[in-house]
């Protein structure tokens, strides 16, 4: 029996986040520069057409694995903690305990920061980015209570994601690099 069309689509569906899932990793590891689409194939175990069924390009796959890579990482956990009514500081605290527990635990997950936080590392933040919005609403709440550095809390937001960025950067080259304990992370904020 022929599958139906939704059938079909589900089909799709999860094959083209499955590549998503898998080309994270490169685009982490290797930039789109650093990125062929023959390596990438090669990796993820598919027949390089199949990488052009679902996307138009190699950089139409890099900029939807930045996005698949923000989804994941600005997570329903990360995301409750800045609706939470608690001070900043504690927000600030929660957020970067999250963080940095996630990366000390989880190699997928320091791929998909470095994607995620790629915009934010050099200064490409935007309106709509759930984690830039959410850290500069953290910052500009713990502002107004004096507990924070002063200045433009988008660029503070930047430069918190900025060192998480480095961190995993770091992370992705060299798994027993020594962390930041969530003090450490949380100066750029505090001053």
């Amino acid at each position: 029996m022929p599958r139906s069309r939704e059938q079909n689509e589900k089909i799709r569906e999860e094959s083209k986040r499955n590549i998503l899932l898998k080309s994270v990793p490169f685009f982490a590891r290797n930039g789109v520069e650093g990125t062929t689409i023959g390596n990438l194939t090669k990796g993820i175990k598919i027949a390089q057409g199949s990488i052009y069924v679902y996307f138009n390009s190699k950089e139409e796959l890099y900029r939807e694995s930045k996005e698949f890579a923000q989804k994941v990482v600005a997570s329903e956990e990360l995301l409750k903690i800045s609706e939470m009514d608690v001070p900043a500081i504690r927000k600030l605290r929660y957020v970067s305990d999250l963080i940095l527990k996630k990366i000390a635990e989880e190699k997928s997950y320091v791929y998909y920061m470095i994607l995620a936080t790629t915009d934010l590392a050099t200064g490409r933040a935007r309106e709509g980015d759930a984690m830039f919005e959410m850290m500069r609403d953290i910052i500009r709440k713990g502002q107004k209570d004096g507990s924070f550095a002063r200045g433009d809390a988008g660029k503070i937001a930047e430069y918190y994601w900025s060192v998480v960025y480095i961190l995993c950067v770091k992370r992705c080259n060299d798994p027993k690099c020594a962390m930041l304990n969530s003090s450490e992370l949380e100066r750029v904020v505090i001053g």
